[in-house]
């Protein structure tokens, strides 16, 4: 064999060799890779087995939570049906308290001669209530029982029998015409409702303006006139012309005042005076002389000064400010009929009247009462309380064009 062909084979069983030994390398790699990712497969099975066993677990504790679920829910079931049961009970016992009572409302005063047990809404006395004697109480409602008895109720949950007290409403049926007497050129509000319950809703009454009354509410001492429906008005502003008048009237105390020697032309004022301070005002004749607007024109004020000659004469539009002012309230009666003074005497208002005596060509009397034959009236130029016959009375008045002024 020749020297090259020996150099080819050795070179050709190197390479062989070579190429073996990088296989082995390549294929030792490959087998490490091998057992990692055989450890790293039986690490997995065995979490997947361990997942599984979780997995199993779960499955019986949301096995054990479904079963828990349905306890709570039979205990919410039972709680609901229980709370309906008690909303169906309570229902029942509401109907029933409203099937034993029936209430109607009422608006009046309940009044009670002698001492008057009180009772709850069931008719169940109260022990240690009552009301005192010959006392008057506001009730709003009339609660009747099913056994048949009724009571007033007075106070806050406390009811009196109807039968051991008189109800007298508020409401009462009246005929008669409502005039406006206030301020010429002005106007008056009327109310919804009547006393406390009055709403001013915009409405205004002219002066002069008569209205047909249909009924009349007595609120703490103050008569109200319902003149359409639910529409009232006070009796500050008003006169009731043929309405119910007492047959006979007097107010007694009324203050005698003579108007000289101060005032020898001052007998509009000083009757002015004897009014207010009956209606309780702290005024005296001079401070209301001074007072009084001057005028010209005596529809605005006194003409002249009433402490000496030039002193004329004043009209009531002239003094209804200052009446207002000390009265709180005033009436220019002027032109209106005796129906008008009847109605002033009857709420306790005496009234101050022009009128023809003692050769004055004006002179100012305070009416303070009436029967069927006479008029009684305070006269501060005799100074004394005299009376005039009825009729006497009036044509003299209507001389002076029945002018008057009361509050």
């Amino acid at each position: 064999m020749s020297f090259k062909r020996k150099l080819l084979y050795a070179t050709l069983f190197a390479s062989s060799c070579l190429i073996s030994t990088t296989a082995v390398v390549k294929a030792d790699t490959t087998a490490d890779n091998a057992d990692i990712i055989s450890q790293s497969s039986a690490e997995s099975n065995q979490q997947a087995q361990s997942s599984n066993a979780v997995e199993k677990n779960t499955g019986t504790d949301v096995d054990n939570a479904g079963k828990i679920d349905d306890s709570t829910n039979n205990v919410i079931q039972d709680n609901l049906q229980s709370t309906q049961v008690t909303q169906d009970a309570s229902q029942a016992t509401t109907q029933q308290e409203q099937s034993s009572h029936s209430d109607v409302s009422a608006d009046g005063v309940y009044s009670v001669a002698n001492i008057t047990y009180l009772y709850d809404a069931n008719g169940t006395q109260i022990s240690n209530r009552a009301l005192g004697p010959n006392t008057d109480w506001y009730t709003d409602q009339l609660h009747t029982l099913n056994d048949g008895f009724s009571y007033y109720h007075v106070a806050t949950n406390e009811y009196a029998r109807s039968s051991d007290g008189t109800y007298i409403p508020y409401v009462q049926s009246y005929s008669g015409n409502a005039t406006v007497v206030y301020q010429k050129g002005s106007s008056i509000h009327d109310f919804q409702g009547y006393g406390n319950k009055a709403t001013y809703l915009g409405n205004d009454l002219p002066t002069g303006s008569s209205w047909k009354v249909d009924n009349h509410a007595n609120i703490g001492g103050k008569e109200w006139y319902e003149i359409g429906n639910n529409t009232w008005v006070p009796q500050d502003y008003v006169v009731i012309n043929g309405g119910q008048y007492k047959d006979a009237d007097w107010i007694s105390g009324v203050p005698l005042i003579a108007q000289r020697p101060e005032l020898p032309n001052g007998c509009e004022i000083t009757a002015v005076t004897m009014m207010l301070q009956y209606a309780g005002a702290n005024v005296n004749k001079m401070q209301l002389a001074y007072e009084m607007p001057r005028s010209s024109n005596p529809e605005y004020g006194y003409i002249g000064q009433p402490w000496d000659s030039t002193g004329i004469t004043i009209f009531p539009n002239a003094l209804m400010h200052l009446v207002e002012r000390y009265a709180g309230s005033a009436k220019d009666l002027t032109g209106q009929g005796f129906d008008a003074i009847k109605y002033q005497i009857n709420l306790g208002h005496p009234v101050v009247t022009w009128n023809t005596l003692y050769g004055f060509p004006y002179h100012a009397l305070v009416v303070t009462g009436y029967d069927q034959n006479y008029v009684y009236y305070n006269d501060c130029w005799a100074n004394q309380t005299l009376q005039m016959g009825i009729n006497q009375f009036i044509n003299n008045w209507n001389t002076q064009n029945r002018r008057a002024i009361s509050y």
